[in-house]
């Protein structure tokens, strides 16, 4: 949801134009914003406490590489950044829409058609950015936007070059407890298939509007992802094996995403999968 700007925000970054800001978390808040007549953009501007701080220069500049370097049209794309300037800045494709998390929070869970084009739209774009050596590392449904093209995966915050080991302690977490790996809670280095155990849990919720581990803190959580098994009552029948492989405790049985994306389009229905955009069907 678009809110206006405040006193205390600028009103100009780069050569953008702000109008409103579209959300705001710890690291800083993203805009609305123009040039000229060219068509509106996301721009994100870390806040200005963290513009001096090397370690996170490090991770803005890591993260404005990993998103440049992912071209698909299910990754809100990068369209001009400033990493080395006073205030660093990124911006990013405008995708209008809700976040899957507000659209099952507001209208249940998705169904039939709508969900298969979820699953296999969001398959596709962990293809696509484990095909350019990235690793996303918070896949999570406040990440991914429910637009008329379909969903677009936003937010490379905390991603990274498959190959990069650096601005990370060892054992430090990085994402969001509730969507990570086993692996990821246990200190290990994030990798493809930690986004793949992402994807099966942002599917369980769309498709049953709960997380398939659930628990009264993070910490009860956080052990329930490394040794209970999921809840996916509700899960449609077609998904319940795509889903229960790639939620495998070990990454090495879960599949790719390239494995993964030809496992759907075998099993979801012919309509749905002959439409990977994602579009409401036509009344």
């Amino acid at each position: 949801m678009l809110r206006p700007l405040t006193a205390t925000d600028p009103r100009l970054v780069g050569p953008y134009h702000l109008h409103n800001r579209i959300g705001a978390g710890g690291m800083g808040i993203v805009y609305l914003g123009f040039a000229d007549e060219e068509l509106p953009v996301a721009v994100k501007v870390p806040h200005e406490a963290y513009a001096s701080d090397p370690e996170f220069r490090a991770r803005f500049r890591a993260e404005v590489s990993a998103a440049w370097h992912v071209r698909a049209s299910t990754v809100a794309q990068v369209i001009n950044a400033e990493v080395e300037g006073p205030r660093p800045w990124l911006a990013t494709e405008y995708v209008p829409g809700p976040t899957l998390h507000a659209a099952v929070l507001e209208h249940g869970p998705l169904l039939d058609r709508h969900l298969d084009n979820l699953t296999l739209g969001l398959a596709a774009a962990l293809e696509a950015i484990h095909g350019a050596a990235v690793v996303h590392r918070d896949l999570k449904p406040a990440n991914i936007v429910m637009s008329w093209t379909g969903p677009k995966v936003i937010d490379f915050g905390v991603a990274r070059s498959a190959e990069y080991t650096g601005y990370t302690q060892d054992g430090e977490l990085v994402g969001t407890i509730a969507w990570m790996s086993p692996e990821q809670l246990g200190g290990q280095t994030a990798t493809p298939a930690s986004d793949i155990f992402a994807w099966a849990c942002c599917v369980v919720f769309a498709a049953t509007g709960r997380r398939p581990f659930r628990g009264e803190s993070q910490e009860i959580v956080a052990l329930r992802i490394g040794a209970a098994e999921p809840e996916l009552a509700g899960t449609p029948d077609r998904l319940l094996e795509p889903v229960s492989r790639c939620l495998a405790k070990n990454p090495a049985l879960r599949p790719s995403a390239g494995e993964l994306v030809g496992l759907l389009t075998r099993r979801l229905s012919p309509p749905a999968t002959a439409d990977h955009s994602g579009r409401p069907p036509t009344p």
